[in-house]
């Protein structure tokens, strides 16, 4: 499924390869970044950034250079995502709820903000990595609440919730830009929500 400017679902599927690796576990996130944190002056579009759950910690890695972003007892999932300034963004679930650690260009720090057991399967990721389009990209936070396949964007500081379609008995396992540069939300058929 792809997205348009308009905030709904392309009524044309064009699926295409991500431009990061499949994602097929939940405690291991690819994202397109810089050349270090804080650091975009070469684009986003430099090295490919891993995020990572180990010893309590959620970490990323570009291979080299490892950072310890949080400290959180009992995760099970992790998301990962740069703004255009190379502040890393997580989502994470956590003794069974989502909690979305971002930056917050107003208060000039990260935040965590707790949304609770109900978004099931979150992900995050920059819809555009491209430096000309940044002016308008946002971190997409995107999840599946009340069998609706929904997201929230950076530019409303992941305030208002915008509804796509039906996601009955199905779990969101990716999203990002593809190969074709549109962005995609892949889901799976879960039986467990049948």
């Amino acid at each position: 499924m792809s997205l348009p400017e308009e905030n709904k679902l392309s009524s044309k599927s064009a699926p295409m390869n991500f431009l990061v690796r499949l994602r097929n576990e939940q405690l291991i996130d690819y994202e397109w970044g810089g050349s270090d944190l804080q650091n975009p002056q070469e684009g986003l579009r430099i090295k490919i950034w891993r995020c990572f759950y180990e010893g309590k910690k959620i970490k990323i890695t570009d291979g080299n250079l490892i950072y310890s972003l949080i400290n959180v007892d009992a995760v099970t999932a992790v998301g990962l995502a740069f703004d255009f300034n190379m502040n890393p963004n997580v989502v994470y679930i956590a003794d069974g709820k989502t909690y979305f650690w971002w930056y917050d260009t107003v208060a000039h720090k990260h935040i965590t903000t707790e949304y609770g057991a109900e978004f099931i399967s979150p992900q995050i990721s920059l819809d555009d990595h491209r430096l000309h389009q940044s002016a308008s990209a946002d971190i997409i936070f995107a999840y599946i609440r009340n069998a609706k396949l929904c997201y929230r964007q950076q530019r409303d500081r992941y305030q208002i919730e915008y509804v796509l379609g039906d996601a009955k008995n199905q779990k969101l396992t990716q999203i990002g830009m593809s190969k074709n540069y549109r962005f995609q939300f892949r889901t799976v058929f879960d039986w467990r929500n049948e």
